[in-house]
């Protein structure tokens, strides 16, 4: 009795540690966040880059925006910079994404032609990729051009109703495919592990030139056919809120994209025949992280917005507007993803 005992107390105990050396990616983003206000609102870059580097140190995957994020930071302040960019080659970052960088022009070319750290990208490269779901999204590729084709469709209502049980289902199996699971937009990442015709161009093919128009975003550092699809289905928030903010924790949806999708159901109106799920007031809180929402038409003060974004592990509507100021007076982009929501 003593010895079962014993060996359940010991299975409890390796179950309890097990669970507790899980990331918390609310964490993560606490230090992210952090960093922001200190550099955009306090102006205090040590401090800033500080936060970023416990984030980046404490946690294996991380956003590759907020690496390229930190990278501009250290550049614009005049402190070592490149860690950052390794960082951000470890989850999907390519040197070729610095040409949208404006700051970052005067050294382009010297940080292209730099084989130490070419070298160091094809290392980070290699370890990105091997951690891939190649399979997951080839499925994702399938289901987006589908979605495309069915979107046309008089049942499309009942199609992706539908749809959304199968991804609750899919991502309850395999995660949400997003960048920690399916990588980054890429053109040609199928092409890189040797499987060509696995690519999304090639695959649209299929269609002739109707789906044409559907291709990767590879500037915008994160993956958008999830996102697409789950746009289409303006209750996608309402009906997956629980699993989102459980995969926020795991760190395999970014805040910002479920604040798009909360959004996205005042797009069309409350009264819009799009819905079935009852939509909460504007005055609850909106994320204004939607381009496509009409917010002159809605009624939600900064004060409720910042409440709902505190509760997302979001930064205040503050932060962002400094943010813009930075990328027009010098050169910075700080905003990615699907409708630049990231």
């Amino acid at each position: 009795m003593k010895y079962q005992f014993f060996l359940t107390l010991f299975c409890l105990f390796v179950q309890f540690t097990a669970f507790s050396q899980i990331p918390d990616y609310r964490i993560y983003h606490s230090y992210i966040n952090k960093a922001e206000e200190l550099f955009f609102i306090e102006g205090k870059a040590d401090s800033s880059l500080y936060y970023y580097k416990r984030a980046f140190t404490n946690f294996e995957f991380v956003f590759a925006k907020d690496a390229l994020n930190a990278a501009q930071i250290a550049f614009f302040s005049q402190k070592p910079f490149r860690e950052f960019l390794l960082k951000g080659f470890e989850n999907g970052l390519k040197l070729s994404h610095l040409v949208s960088v404006r700051i970052f022009n005067p050294v382009y070319n010297r940080l292209l032609n730099d084989t130490t750290l070419q070298n160091a990208y094809s290392v980070c490269r290699a370890k990105y990729i091997k951690r891939l779901e190649l399979d997951y999204l080839s499925y994702v590729y399938e289901k987006a051009l589908k979605d495309q084709v069915d979107k046309n469709k008089t049942d499309y209502d009942a199609i992706k109703t539908a749809n959304l049980e199968e991804w609750r289902t899919r991502i309850k199996l395999k995660g949400f495919p997003g960048d920690k699971i399916v990588g980054l937009d890429d053109k040609t990442i199928f092409s890189e592990t040797g499987n060509p015709a696995k690519d999304l161009d090639q695959l649209e093919t299929k269609y002739g030139n109707t789906l044409g128009y559907l291709t990767t975003d590879d500037e915008i550092l994160s993956s958008k056919f999830i996102m697409i699809m789950l746009v289409h289905n303006q209750c996608s928030f309402q009906e997956l809120q629980t699993t989102f903010a459980a995969l926020i924790t795991k760190g395999e949806i970014h805040p910002r994209e479920v604040g798009l999708l909360y959004d996205n159901q005042f797009r069309t109106g409350v009264n819009s025949t799009y819905y079935r799920c009852t939509i909460p007031r504007a005055s609850n809180g909106l994320f204004y992280l939607n381009m496509f929402c009409k917010y002159d038409q809605l009624v939600c003060s900064p004060e409720q917005a910042d409440n709902l974004r505190k509760k997302w592990f979001i930064v205040p509507l503050s932060v962002d507007k400094v943010k813009k100021e930075y990328e027009q007076k010098y050169g910075f982009r700080l905003f990615w993803g699907f409708w630049n929501c990231m």
